[in-house]
């Protein structure tokens, strides 16, 4: 099948809506698809990126395509409808994406459409809304992909959605084939190695991090990622604290070394989560890249009791869930931890277990691709 991927999002960049993106290219053309994906031209990539496939640790088995960007009002359904214009030039069987006014314009245009949310898109605007409006009505639309069951009960209710016409594919990671080399912490000793992989924007965890360090001064504290302001921040304010390490922004494809070298990680979401640029939140409805990466490496998960998460995770068998507010319950959690390996191996390997059954980008695109309509 010929498949175009509509996008907005910045590639190379920090964000993890580019590295959905990457990987769910690599992961249709590796399931046996052509793929071609439409990004804007020179909008706020990441500087000093020579290889963009290497830089995401992906395969360079799929093109890319650039296309222009005007920054001014209304630039973005500019792009779109250049990007449905684009789609239609390449004649696919399918284009998917994440980009609602890219995939408008390519049903409008008569293609087919799969369109994927990851949050409602009232959040993004009226116009935004009456625009979804008329992609649901349009006969071009095979299906909406939603990354959680919450967030599909929210569209099934604003849009009158028929049961069909959405179904859930939550996020995804990659599967850990043949042996990774753990990245050496230095001489730790006997001490907990406690990892946190992603962002530090607000609602993502380093609020809890910042109290947990000193209520756990017999763990050491890893903090993988973040914008720079952001790692200043944490930074100066921590900066009495011994036993945290802030290690800056890793590329997704190295942060594997560092998974597999901690002895638990975690996930310690707010009820309120920014998204990329510190905007909007997703707590409600999220699907966190880094809940499967965690999986993926057979680490033994700490994370925030929100209902969104135990859509993938359970309780005493994939994670052990704290109540975010509750920094005590999250210390006793991990000192619990420290003692008990048999139970850090028991949550990881069920983790991993689960992961590579369900939750791999192959498994994501057999599931999206899964019954469509002709």
């Amino acid at each position: 099948m010929k498949i175009v991927y509509i996008a907005s999002a910045f590639i190379p960049s920090r964000s993890a809506y580019s590295i959905h993106v990457m990987k769910m290219c690599q992961a249709f053309a590796l399931s046996g698809h052509e793929v071609t994906l439409l990004i804007p031209h020179n909008r706020n990539r990441e500087p000093g990126v020579d290889d963009v496939y290497a830089y995401y640790g992906v395969q360079s088995v799929f093109k890319i395509r650039r296309l222009l960007w005007l920054d001014m009002k209304g630039g973005g359904y500019l792009y779109g409808l250049q990007a449905g214009g684009a789609a239609r030039l390449y004649k696919p069987d399918l284009v998917y994406g994440r980009f609602l006014s890219g995939c408008f314009f390519s049903a409008l245009l008569g293609l087919p459409v799969v369109f994927e949310v990851h949050a409602p898109m009232r959040d993004s605007g009226r116009f935004s809304d009456w625009l979804l409006k008329r992609l649901v009505a349009l006969p071009r639309l095979r299906r909406i992909i939603s990354i959680s069951e919450a967030l599909r009960k929210d569209y099934l209710h604003h849009y009158s959605l028929p049961l069909e016409k959405i179904d859930v594919a939550a996020d995804a990671a990659d599967r850990m084939n043949g042996p990774r080399k753990p990245l050496s912490l230095g001489e730790k000793g006997e001490r907990l190695q406690v990892g946190y992989v992603g962002h530090l924007y607000p609602g993502k965890g380093m609020e809890l991090i910042s109290r947990l360090v000193e209520l756990c001064p017999w763990a050491d504290f890893h903090v993988v990622g973040g914008m720079s302001e952001d790692i200043e921040y944490w930074q100066n304010r921590l900066s009495l604290i011994p036993n945290i390490t802030f290690h800056g922004y890793v590329p997704n494809s190295e942060t594997v070394r560092y998974l597999l070298a901690f002895d638990v990680v975690l996930a310690p979401y707010l009820k309120n989560v920014s998204v990329h640029g510190g905007k909007g939140d997703v707590g409600r409805w999220m699907s966190p890249l880094k809940i499967f990466e965690y999986m993926a490496a057979g680490r033994p998960i700490v994370c925030s009791d929100l209902p969104v998460l135990h859509e993938v995770l359970s309780h005493n068998r994939t994670a052990l869930f704290c109540a975010e507010e509750n920094e005590q319950e999250w210390a006793n959690a991990l000192e619990t931890l420290s003692v008990d390996t048999v139970l850090r191996r028991h949550l990881g390997d069920s983790a991993r277990e689960l992961f590579e059954t369900k939750f791999s980008w192959e498994v994501r695109v057999e599931k999206v691709l899964s019954g469509l309509p002709s």
